[in-house]
């Protein structure tokens, strides 16, 4: 279960920096930068809980 919960966080967190990356389609307001960078972080700390718990 936890491999799972970690590749979830992990394709999750592709995707978001995907969103911030300079091959982007389109420029995201700076708001929603900011929450996209808060919930990335959220599942960095989520992947490093998993890995410490193994």
């Amino acid at each position: 279960m936890d491999n799972n919960a970690l590749k979830e966080h992990a394709e999750a967190l592709s995707k978001g920096l995907n969103l911030l990356s300079r091959d982007r389609k389109v420029v995201m307001p700076h708001n929603k930068t900011f929450d996209l960078v808060d919930e990335l972080k959220i599942k960095v700390d989520e992947i490093l809980k998993i890995a410490e718990e193994q």
